[in-house]
């Protein structure tokens, strides 16, 4: 066993952990066939033995550190693999919201779990990733790698696609609406909701619809279609309510990872960026704006923003930091950004030996101020995406009208 310093990164999501809000990434596939076991579980022990980092655990949990550090154990100190036979698709839901609302032990690696739902003929697998040890891009490539070993392949996801370029592009000058420095608008919130918890909804879109949106803007990409959505819907939804004020801000993660890696690394390499719409934006064409800012957040996109990092910084023990961030994320709560778009890019084709992968889904880390963010995977010829938000927002997401 070693140990390795946690990144100012790793303990700010370390900071973020609640017990009623696991700060926790899932990928969900749908497969069409059983799965052995036996074999999963072979490939599962294959990455963790070609992938150390995937093993780590907190090396200590005292609150009166000053720094965390990761254990790295020669093997993983638990089987991660879950297996719950299901009953046909009210089952799977209860199973689903089950494991979306449970939290990961931090003292036993490895930070993630992946939970095996067989239904008749089909397989349903959620692999449950911890923020504090993966991002969006390292949990997606941690189910590749398991499928790549389960197929006889190499224990390790596929190096990330090139992205496109950001040479030259910068962020445009804003000669409308109300400046920056404007409250941001939240999503208002629907008086008939429910006080407490997390609700989910999968949502499969043509990508044929995203293709025509972003037909309008020559240098648009779907991305940008699919951001000009998520700010439209948010719109209209606080317009039905009275309430289309401010601007709607929209964070994105970016993936920083280099096209040279040989395969995907795993760990915090994500940066966050914000795409902004005043509401005339957001009411005409917002494409041309919208792109622009996206090319200026693929280079400019920070790891964390300089509140959280003041927090990820070792002036005072662990303990007594985790207890100052809940208060000051309620004061802030009023400036952070409307919602969260992540989407973790185009997947390849996921095959488990001859079980092909029908539908993959991603959902980001609950414990978001704004209560609502939006997971897109781009699988197959369809735009999967995963709305998550809380109980307490609303009872119908703005974006069930617009799928």
């Amino acid at each position: 066993m070693h140990t390795e310093a946690c990144s100012a990164v790793d303990e700010i999501h370390l900071l973020t952990e609640r017990p009623d809000e696991p700060n926790l990434h899932y990928v969900e596939a749908a497969l069409a066939g059983k799965l052995e076991m036996p074999r999963l579980r072979a490939a599962v022990s294959a990455v963790l033995e070609a992938e150390p980092s995937a093993r780590a655990r907190i090396a200590t949990t005292s609150p009166l550190r000053l720094w965390s550090q990761w254990a790295v154990p020669d093997r993983a100190e638990t089987d991660p693999v879950v297996e719950r036979t299901v009953a046909g698709r009210r089952e799977l839901g209860d199973a689903r919201e089950e494991i979306f609302a449970a939290t990961l032990p931090m003292r036993t690696g490895p930070l993630f779990r992946l939970h095996v739902m067989p239904q008749g003929r089909i397989t349903n697998l959620i692999l449950a990733a911890h923020h504090a040890r993966f991002d969006a891009f390292a949990t997606m490539g941690l189910l590749q790698a398991i499928a790549s070993a389960y197929s006889g392949g190499p224990p390790h996801a596929p190096a990330p696609p090139v992205r496109p370029s950001s040479a030259g592009a910068a962020r445009p000058p804003r000669s409308q609406g109300p400046p920056l420095r404007i409250e941001p608008g939240r999503t208002a919130q629907d008086e008939g909701a429910p006080t407490t918890g997390y609700r989910f909804r999968h949502v499969a879109m043509d990508l044929r619809d995203l293709t025509n949106a972003a037909s309008y803007y020559a240098e648009a990409t779907e991305e940008d279609a699919l951001l000009t959505e998520v700010a439209r819907a948010i719109f209209e939804w606080n317009a039905s309510l009275g309430k289309a004020w401010g601007q709607v801000r929209v964070t994105v993660p970016i993936d920083h990872r280099g096209p040279e890696e040989k395969h995907l690394s795993l760990g915090n390499r994500a940066g966050y960026g914000t795409v902004v719409l005043d509401l005339t934006e957001v009411a005409g064409n917002p494409l041309a704006s919208v792109s622009a800012q996206t090319k200026h957040l693929r280079r400019e996109a920070a790891e964390a923003d300089r509140v959280a990092r003041a927090f990820a910084e070792p002036w005072a023990p662990f303990g007594v930091r985790k207890a100052l961030k809940r208060p000051a994320d309620r004061r802030t709560a009023s400036r952070v950004d409307t919602t969260m778009l992540a989407h973790v890019g185009s997947a390849p084709p996921l095959w488990f030996g001859a079980v092909r992968t029908g539908a993959l889904w991603y959902a980001p880390p609950a414990p978001l101020p704004m209560g609502l963010a939006v997971g897109a995977v781009h699988y197959g010829n369809r735009m999967h995406l995963t709305l998550r938000y809380r109980r307490s927002l609303f009872t119908t997401p703005p974006f069930w009208g617009r799928g």
